[in-house]
């Protein structure tokens, strides 16, 4: 069985399992939006910076392949909006909105433009582009409508852990038949 064949039946584990914990973070946002921004701004920081390391690992994985840098891109963002999440949390509560809304308009650029440069290479960039398009509506959202902030928090979470997991299942296959098309 050569090594394509192999890729091919392989999933990205790290991005599956990160996929999940963020979708289960989208679900607990939206189910206790009356929860501290503290405890929000906590959480959303500790997930984000698990989104992050995930990305590297599946950037160590896909590097050289078209949009492979979009991925370290997103990385790098996740963990630094989640480590500011984490070290300040106070000042980043009161905040949030604005800085999320920042944060996921930028996330969701990369997304589109990520998207749209592997549409030959990634089967499922159709959804990597509708989680882009979703992604810019939320973080204007945040912006305008800060007290509704929760609600599309965990809308913005809910698609981008669906995402990172047909990433996770997806993405090996794909490289593998990119690689085999050169």
């Amino acid at each position: 069985m050569s090594n394509i064949d192999n890729a091919r039946r392989k999933h990205d584990w790290a991005l599956i399992v990160g996929g999940v914990l963020v979708f289960i973070m989208g679900i607990m946002v939206m189910a206790w939006p009356g929860a501290s921004m503290v405890s929000i701004a906590i959480m959303a920081g500790a997930i984000l910076i698990v989104a992050g390391v995930t990305d590297f690992i599946s950037y160590s994985q896909v590097s050289g392949t078209p949009g492979a840098g979009w991925i370290l891109a997103s990385g790098i963002c996740d963990v630094l909006l989640g480590m500011l999440f984490v070290i300040y949390p106070v000042a980043t509560a009161a905040m949030l909105p604005w800085l999320a809304g920042v944060f996921v308009i930028c996330y969701s650029i990369f997304a589109i433009v990520a998207a749209i440069g592997m549409r030959g290479v990634f089967r499922s960039w159709g959804w990597l582009l509708a989680t882009g398009i979703v992604g810019i509506l939320c973080g204007i959202m945040f912006m305008v409508m800060p007290a509704s902030f929760v609600v599309f928090l965990g809308i913005f979470l809910l698609m981008r852990g669906v995402t990172m997991v047909v990433e996770g299942i997806v993405l090996p296959a794909s490289v593998a038949e990119a690689i085999e098309g050169i």
